[in-house]
């Protein structure tokens, strides 16, 4: 699968994008400039998942996946965060595939990634 990676802590954006080729799938981006910048990426390499942080500058994770959803509804979004909880009214309203916890975990990804591509 191609995957876009978005997350605003560089280090952590180049950790998930070492993951995902770890689990033998393609990463098409790692956007780490903030929401605006996931949006237009989005547009512009079509991912069949994005890995999207919560918590990010220019528009946070919440309304880049109302955005995303809007433009491919058939988008698989999966939320990756340590500050806001999977349970949340607001993550689990906006129409996110999946969500990870911080420190994603490798076998949790390569599970997640798994079912996604079946």
């Amino acid at each position: 699968m191609r995957v876009l990676i978005a997350d605003d802590d560089r280090d952590l954006a180049e950790a998930l994008a070492h993951y995902v080729r770890e689990c033998q799938h393609e990463v098409v981006d790692t956007v780490t400039s903030g929401g605006l910048s996931v949006i237009r990426s989005f547009a512009q390499h079509e991912p069949d998942v994005v890995l999207l942080d919560i918590k990010m500058p220019r528009f946070n994770g919440l309304t880049v996946c109302h955005a995303l959803l809007s433009r491919n509804p058939e988008a698989k979004i999966v939320f990756v965060s340590g500050s806001v909880e999977s349970g949340h009214p607001f993550v689990k309203g906006c129409g996110a595939t999946a969500y990870l916890s911080k420190p994603v975990v490798l076998e949790e990804l390569r599970e997640t990634l798994g079912r996604l591509a079946a």
